[in-house]
């Protein structure tokens, strides 16, 4: 049986967020993908005119991507990580809540667990 976890989120981001490049976008979810215990093995990116960023990491796990609004200082966040031979909810978990504290310089309004939707599908 394989289990995922879906997590996603609609976050009010710092300044230097929303002002990012997408390297500094990889390079952030890259550093807190591997602080949450999972493995990215690609990315990509796209920067869009007149202002926005998506950046995605592809993962052994399954995937997380992150869409910048600059114009709205808005961030959609989107995490899937699925069970295959051991239980990654911990590790999903952990991802969501590190990122929630880099994008919004740990404003504990913004991102507190609540914030975020989740869905569990087994089958």
């Amino acid at each position: 049986m394989i289990r995922s976890h879906h997590f996603s989120a609609i976050l009010t981001v710092t300044n230097a967020i929303a002002n990012s490049t997408t390297a500094d976008l990889l390079e952030l979810l890259n550093r807190i993908v591997q602080a949450a215990g999972l493995n990215a093995v690609a990315e990509a990116s796209a920067t869009f005119s007149p202002q926005g960023i998506s950046a995605v990491l592809l993962l052994e796990e399954s995937h997380v991507a992150l869409h910048i609004w600059s114009e709205c200082r808005k961030a959609t966040v989107d995490i899937h990580v699925c069970d295959y031979q051991q239980d990654n909810r911990l590790k999903a978990e952990k991802l969501a809540d590190l990122l929630a504290v880099a994008l919004t310089d740990g404003d504990c309004t913004n991102s507190k667990r609540a914030q975020w939707h989740s869905l569990e599908v087994m089958g």
